[in-house]
């Protein structure tokens, strides 16, 4: 239950989490959109402001022609736009003489605009304010003074329409970013539980492979991270799964092949204790041939475990691929024909490769050893080099008894021997073959191996050619 409570809080906080991220994103959008839209109708109120200016300095145009100058009369034809507007209007002439105030005129803007006013009650607006808006007074295309519009209210020269848009605009961002906040917590919940519930079955396998479920595995499949994470898992567990198993194989096959030899070698000693075989050589001899076969069997265990230790590394050279051939024919040779076998050798010459020679000596070797074991008195075992592709060959063929497609499966395991009789009577233990193997692929090559019952078998060792 503990996985549980840790997926609740992970998947808790990863809903948070999207949460904290919404509601961060809508309030930056609020401001930013806030700032804009102020931003806006600043130039909003200053445009509407310049059109109240152009339209009270038409008029005061109009008023200067009519009375042939400025005269206090001419304040009846001036637009009264404060009261409506929240704006102080003031005229001057070229002189920078103030002609007109309208708030002379209405008492409600000093009541609500009376800090703008001095001690004297007239407060000229300054054409340097920024937030002063200046429309020149032309008559007959000649400048006869200037308006000056100030905006003293909050809301400027914002109408109730604007005003309410921008009150239902701001709320209705409000709103969004407060929908916003609950659904992303809503789908950040679900897609967290979603994004957890995977991670969870790999910590489910794990644990029950580690209290000794081997068939534990994540069953995810897909194509994001997590699916391939839990795809690597499960490859991971079955390849742990097949080292085990393998493991327990060799354990039995060691036991097995130790067995025989030591009961032989028990068998013979306590005979001799008991009076039962005189101790001569011909009985000594005995426990020291099991002895031998044992030692043989150690070396040949030490020196596998040596070769799949991808750590334990053979020093690399590039040499002619027929060097450790003919070194491995000349040392057989002898021991082939004394089985009243025929060598044959055909070598292709010119082939190079990096390769360890004494490594590839030995490869070459124990197919040889291997043939002679399988192949009868009279028969014919053939060596010959040739390339393929890229790769150097060296197919190693023998006359022999050969295998069946069922017995080729299991060619190359630990132990295993087409005729345990057979074998046994030549001293063959089964490893040959498998370190064989492991040569070769630590020389990035490959082997392969064709057989046919009665009529012999192929293996051919293929080894990348030296660039």
């Amino acid at each position: 239950m503990k996985h549980k409570a840790n997926r609740s809080v992970f998947a808790t906080r990863l809903g948070l989490t999207f949460a904290l991220i919404a509601a961060m994103t809508a309030v930056l959008a609020g401001v930013i959109t806030y700032v804009a839209w102020s931003l806006a109708f600043e130039s909003y109120i200053r445009s509407n402001l310049q059109s109240t200016a152009t339209y009270v300095a038409r008029h005061a145009g109009s008023a200067y022609y009519l009375f042939n100058g400025w005269d206090f009369n001419h304040r009846t034809m001036i637009p009264q736009v404060s009261p409506r507007q929240d704006v102080i209007v003031q005229i001057f002439d070229n002189n920078n003489n103030l002609v007109y105030d309208e708030s002379v005129f209405n008492p409600q803007i000093r009541d609500e605009a009376s800090e703008l006013f001095d001690a004297t009650g007239i407060r000229e607006l300054n054409p340097e304010d920024n937030n002063v808006i200046i429309a020149p007074v032309v008559v007959d295309y000649i400048r006869v003074g200037e308006v000056r519009v100030y905006a003293y209210g909050s809301a400027g020269l914002l109408t109730a329409h604007d005003l309410e848009m921008r009150t239902t605009s701001l709320l209705a961002l409000g709103a969004a970013g407060f929908f916003a906040i609950i659904v992303s917590t809503i789908i950040g919940m679900w897609y967290s539980r979603r994004l957890v519930s995977p991670i969870s079955q790999i910590t489910v396998a794990a644990q029950r492979m580690r209290d000794g479920d081997e068939s534990a595995r994540s069953q995810l499949d897909g194509d994001d991270e997590i699916a391939q994470l839990g795809i690597t898992f499960d490859m991971m567990a079955d390849s742990i799964q097949r080292d085990r198993e393998r493991e327990r194989r060799m354990t039995g096959d060691v036991a097995h092949e130790l067995r025989t030899p030591l009961m032989g070698i028990q068998a013979t000693v306590e005979a001799i204790e008991d009076g039962i075989y005189p101790a001569d050589s011909e009985h000594l001899s005995i426990i020291l041939r099991e002895t031998k076969r044992l030692t043989g069997l150690t070396n040949s265990l030490l020196e596998l475990s040596r070769l799949e230790d991808e750590k334990t590394e053979f020093p690399m050279s590039v040499i002619d691929f027929n060097d450790p051939v003919n070194s491995s024919v000349s040392v057989n040779r002898a021991s082939i024909e004394a089985l009243g076998l025929t060598l044959i050798v055909n070598l292709k010459t010119g082939m190079k490769v990096n390769a360890n020679a004494s490594r590839m000596q030995q490869a070459v070797t124990n197919l040889l050893t291997n043939s002679m074991r399988y192949t009868p008195e009279g028969g014919t075992v053939t060596v010959t080099t040739f390339q393929k592709d890229n790769y150097a060959c060296v197919a190693v063929k023998d006359t022999g008894m050969g295998m069946s497609s069922l017995e080729l499966q299991h060619v190359f395991a630990r132990f295993w021997r087409a005729d345990s009789a057979r074998d046994r009577a030549t001293g063959g233990i089964g490893i040959g073959l498998p370190i064989t193997k492991e040569i070769v692929e630590r020389h990035g090559g490959k082997i392969e191996v064709e057989s046919k019952v009665e009529r012999g078998t192929t293996f051919t060792i293929m080894i990348p050619l030296a660039k």
